[in-house]
């Protein structure tokens, strides 16, 4: 028999009312959707890691793209899916439906805002995700999986025993149940989107996540 008992979500209480102190850490990854930075932030009570995921324009034009490293558009592919169960006036709705320049600059106002609420809403329902602290006004800052020395590997890179794996699955089961019950679906679950850390599956990335009733795919 192994244990279902799995570490906390995060440590203890989050100390969401003490004044604080951000400090830039450095960047944690790079890509055509988001950057992703290390901040630590200094409360009374001690300091916390957070991942500041920060949305880049999502109608960039050719040279920024160049300057950035990228050569193709930033938009997701297929996205959407994901879009056709957002509430929007009829106007806007069909603006984002058919990829207009005011249709892509719409959407990357909303991209940070979807995540942000699936993010809470997936706490919220219980499923093991890194714990939503504050939106900001293009992304948002979570707790950060890891510690000073490194972040937590994608569940793919990580060496588990079998015990971990067996761990591993149960967690993920949990947090799916969780989030099934709360009426979500991630929609684009994999082991690239699962960390790793210390005997904790976390589930990440949830800018794609769904509702059942609104979405015809889900």
């Amino acid at each position: 028999m192994h244990s279902t008992t799995w570490p906390p979500r995060v440590p203890l209480a989050w100390p969401d009312d003490e004044p604080y102190e951000d400090l830039p850490r450095g960047t944690l990854k790079s890509g055509k959707e988001a950057e992703i930075f290390l901040v630590e932030r200094r409360y009374a009570s001690g300091p916390r890691l957070l991942a500041h995921k920060r949305y880049r324009p999502r109608y960039p034009g050719k040279g920024q793209l160049r300057a950035e490293g990228f050569s193709n558009s930033t938009s997701y592919r297929g996205d959407s899916i994901y879009k056709a169960g957002w509430f929007l006036p009829t106007r806007d709705k069909r603006a984002v439906m058919g990829g207009s320049r005011y249709g892509h600059e719409l959407a990357g106002h909303l991209w940070p805002v979807q995540e942000w609420t699936m993010l809470r809403r997936s706490w919220q329902a219980g499923a093991s995700v890194p714990y939503p602290v504050e939106q900001t006004d293009q992304g948002l800052l979570m707790e950060f999986i890891g510690d000073e020395v490194q972040a937590a590997p994608k569940l793919g890179q990580a060496r588990l025993s079998g015990s971990e794996l067996n761990s591993a699955w149960e967690q993920l089961l949990a947090s799916i149940r969780a989030l099934t019950a709360a009426g979500l679906v991630h929609a684009d679950l994999s082991a690239y989107n699962l960390l790793w850390w210390e005997g904790r599956l976390v589930v990440i990335d949830l800018p794609q996540a769904v509702e059942f009733t609104t979405n015809a795919d889900a």
